[in-house]
């Protein structure tokens, strides 16, 4: 395969790809359908690996293993073709046109096999880097977090031409804490100003995951000795740093099959052929591999973490942190969940956010319910559907309507018929449990004025309660509700999670 064509068809395809990722995030939100549910966890072999190793059971696996598997015959293609990371740092690259200020070593990139080591570890333990560190996460989480309410400020109409059946809501959509996930994710693009691709050539647990399968692929570039007159073309066009610096030489782990050297070279001297390992010349090895330097690096830092899971955990225990009906129980949760974000994705009423400082570093990127934004619907069960490791187990609507998430308590200083006498009934109205949660009662007060009235107080039955938040949410009182939602009470001396 020689045709200088094959870089345009890869970019096309990376951005086709990019399109079908980015409309598989807004599909997911209602009301339209749930077809895109399962395939952003399949795309990624990390986030599946990890999963398995924390909790033992991850529903969607099939995409993400069929594209690992044909690493094996076509080298590291997906991080050039698939990857909505990869293709967001081309075009960051693109815009800002970094020059590398830095001179590359080849050892530097052996830093993301460590870090793929620490995760694999770190998981033994029940501590889930992925939803920190995997590509495919930070990119969900920032196009969620971004692009959806961006979308959602725009309306139906001029996305309608491009996503068919495609309708926003009634009401625009925001995450709280959405400029922590802004920071993380302009911190991996700001990375190229030393090179370009830095995040993938240098840090990417996913991207090491599928250099070791390339290292022994059948797709391969071959240089045509006869042919090439070293002039360093394609050396200085490769996006990673795979061609060594004769011109000949290729790092066949760090080649994500761009072709840019086909387009680069004038002399028709390169080529992409399959062949076996034996029969190619033009291999090359990046200097030496993970030493035993590396590898108590790894394990030392693997055990730090798992060390810090104690006080980390202690520290989450706030009882205003909410998670979504069909939790595991706090501790488990936190090992389970992989922080994809996809549960406040397809939440209906924008009632799920992202936990940053409030619940520490060990439930970062953890969904919460913060009701004065969104309540949980009582006749909605997607997070627990769509959530893929099981750390939302899968409930079903009559179950889901009797599991207590939370218990309301009304601000008897601010609550309108308690602190003003002043009738007010919708928290009772709202109220979804058959039985309600919250009933009125009526009693003779004395106003400011010194004048007897009969009004209806509302009184909670936390018995009763399931913690939807819908009372909190639709609270007339303006700021801080009147009536608020935290975890349900505990017994002396007893702790959650």
């Amino acid at each position: 395969m020689k045709s200088k064509h094959w870089s345009i068809y890869r970019a096309i395809g990376q951005l086709l790809l990019w399109f079908v990722f980015v409309a598989s995030i807004i599909y997911l939100h209602d009301p339209v359908s749930d077809a895109g549910i399962g395939f952003y966890p399949s795309l990624s072999i990390h986030s599946i690996t990890i999963g398995y190793i924390a909790t033992h059971a991850v529903k969607y696996a099939v995409l993400g293993l069929c594209l690992f598997i044909l690493t094996f015959l076509l080298g590291r293609f997906f991080c050039g073709w698939v990857c909505p990371l990869g293709a967001t740092i081309d075009a960051w690259d693109a815009l800002i046109q970094p020059k590398e200020k830095v001179k590359v070593k080849t050892n530097i990139t052996r830093i993301k096999f460590i870090i793929l080591l620490s995760s694999v570890l770190t998981a033994f333990f029940g501590f889930t880097l992925s939803g920190y560190i995997d590509p495919i996460t930070i990119a969900y989480r920032a196009y969620e977090f971004f692009l959806y309410p961006f979308v959602s400020f725009m309306g139906s109409e001029p996305l309608s031409w491009v996503l068919p059946g495609y309708q926003a809501r009634d009401y625009p959509f925001y995450y709280y804490n959405w400029a922590w996930v802004a920071v993380v994710f302009f911190i991996v693009l700001g990375l190229s100003a030393f090179f370009r691709r830095f995040w993938c050539r240098v840090l990417c647990p996913l991207g090491a995951m599928y250099a070791i399968a390339s290292y022994v692929s059948l797709f391969r570039r071959v240089v045509d000795t006869d042919k090439c007159i070293h002039c360093g073309a394609c050396v200085k066009g490769c996006r990673m740093g795979a061609i060594t610096t004769d011109g000949v030489g290729t790092i066949e782990q760090e080649c994500i099959k761009c072709f840019d050297c086909l387009k680069n070279c004038n002399y028709n001297a390169v080529s992409f052929t399959f062949s076996r390992l034996s029969k190619v010349k033009s291999i090359a090895h990046p200097g030496k591999g993970i030493t035993r330097k590396d590898l108590l690096i790894a394990t030392g830092s693997s055990f730090m973490v798992a060390a810090s899971k104690v006080s980390l955990f202690a520290a989450s225990h706030d009882s205003f942190i909410i998670r979504p009906p069909g939790a595991l129980p706090e501790s488990q949760f936190l090992d389970a969940c992989i922080r994809c974000g996809q549960c406040m994705n397809v939440c209906p009423t924008n009632a799920l956010h992202p936990c940053i400082t409030e619940a520490n570093f060990y439930g970062m990127f953890t969904p919460r319910l913060i009701s004065r934004i969104g309540y949980c619907d009582f006749t909605c069960t997607r997070c627990g559907q769509i959530c893929p490791t099981g750390a939302i187990q899968e409930l079903s609507l009559t179950s889901k309507q009797k599991f207590v998430i939370g218990t309301a308590y009304i601000l008897h200083d601010i609550c309108l018929p308690w602190s003003e006498q002043t009738n007010c009934i919708v928290c009772e109205e709202v109220c979804p449990v058959a039985n309600k949660a919250i009933t009125l009662e009526k009693n003779i007060v004395k106003n400011k004025n010194g004048i007897y009235l009969e009004v209806l107080l509302p009184i909670v039955h936390e018995d009763r309660c399931i913690g939807c938040g819908i009372c909190e949410n639709r609270c007339p009182v303006g700021g801080q509700a009147a009536i608020v939602v935290r975890k349900p009470k505990l017994k002396f001396r007893e702790h959650y999670g």
